[in-house]
């Protein structure tokens, strides 16, 4: 089970690329919340899992809230012999030494959005006031790179930045985090010009990957590990895949639920409800969404990256081509450019026989016997066209 409270729509940044919609001050209330987590840890059986996210707007801004249904989920979980996982997407700007440790005490695992160096992300990320923002997210990264070292850095790709995409995956990797997620902005205006700067600038990516390997560094880059993984796979598993609101909910500060934090928004698209807290999920429109998801084009049926697709993600089409069960076209070509850097820096790195590599993906310090190397497949001919 996911769930996940999305405790404001408020946020102290004004990101030109926000899927947030218009900032509202309003907040998750302290019943409403504890409710929620009744409800969630109500689907758990005793010897269960349960993630809890917390998101935003910017969650920091609601730092009691936070504490408060972070203390409360413990105390569940003990009630209830069930595992828990507490996760939180900040900004970063208000992340602090004293809560970062607090965070770690309870073990909430932090992801921090950071654009990249100080021209790229000031690009796009500033302040609601219009100042810059970099300093204090770099602040708040290197605060919980300090603490946790896993921590997971953010950087949304977008036309406005993309030119400088393989220097932010350097950026971040250089103040220590291995673990970073390249994310694409699918809603942005993808130009032919701005596609063929991602597809080289990805493959700029894919160089920092070999880099970081030959060098003795277990990094993960979250859009090449998932394509190499699902390939070494054959094809991406059920449990890899978002499952759009089957054990995973989102709570918005109204009560309502949706399938995915990423479409709660402004709490104004009655497309993507799926019940609310006071009446709980409707069934029928949770499966309508659900089934209507797994229906592709022909073009994705006959494609031979199908199985190792983000075309699964209901969020990400939804944002791509304004259809939670197509993928639009930006959607398509990045995934063949993931694939493609992917296959090529894997392929290397196993016939190098890197044991950084091999260790990683392997599990083993030589070349494994009877593994074949990963190798490239013909993605479309040209992408999905775009719809909705």
């Amino acid at each position: 089970m996911e769930l996940t409270l999305v405790l404001t729509h408020a946020c102290n940044l004004a990101c030109r690329y926000c899927y947030a919609g218009p900032k509202s001050s309003r907040r998750m209330s302290e019943a409403l919340g504890e409710q929620a987590l009744a409800w969630g840890f109500a689907q758990v059986p005793p010897g269960g899992k349960i993630q809890v996210g917390y998101f935003g707007g910017e969650p920091l801004l609601t730092w009691d809230l936070l504490r408060h249904f972070q203390v409360r989920a413990e105390q569940l979980a003990r009630e209830k012999n069930i595992t828990l996982v507490a996760t939180v997407t900040t900004n970063g700007t208000l992340l602090t030494d004293e809560r970062m440790a607090w965070l770690a005490e309870h073990g909430v695992v932090v992801a921090v959005s950071l654009d990249g160096a100080r021209e790229t992300h000031e690009a796009l990320r500033p302040y609601a006031s219009g100042a810059s923002s970099f300093e204090d997210a770099l602040r708040g990264a290197k605060v919980a790179l300090a603490r946790a070292p896993l921590t997971e850095l953010i950087a949304v790709s977008d036309p406005g930045n993309v030119a400088r995409l393989s220097g932010t995956a350097r950026f971040l990797l250089d103040q220590g985090a291995r673990v970073i997620s390249l994310s694409p902005n699918y809603a942005g205006a993808w130009e032919e010009a701005a596609l063929e700067t991602y597809a080289r600038e990805f493959e700029g990516v894919g160089d920092e990957f070999l880099r970081r390997f030959r060098a003795g560094e277990d990094v993960y880059i979250a859009q090449l590990d998932a394509k190499i993984v699902g390939r070494l796979k054959c094809g991406l598993q059920a449990c890899d895949k978002c499952t759009f609101g089957l054990g995973e909910v989102a709570v918005a500060p109204s009560g309502n639920l949706y399938p995915c934090e990423r479409l709660v928004g402004e709490d104004a698209d009655p497309r993507w409800v799926i019940g609310t807290l006071e009446r709980g999920v409707d069934r029928a429109r949770l499966e309508a969404l659900y089934y209507a998801r797994l229906g592709k084009d022909f073009t994705c049926v006959s494609c031979a990256l199908r199985p190792r697709c983000m075309n699964f993600c209901g969020c990400s089409n939804a944002f791509s081509s304004g259809d939670a069960a197509a993928p639009g076209a930006f959607l398509c070509r990045a995934e063949q450019v993931h694939a493609k850097v992917a296959d090529r820096v894997a392929r290397t790195l196993f016939w190098e026989a890197n044991p950084v590599f091999l260790r990683k993906f392997y599990q083993e310090t030589a070349v494994p016997s009877g593994v074949a190397p990963v190798v490239e497949v013909e993605p479309l001919a040209t992408p999905v066209p775009a719809t909705g």
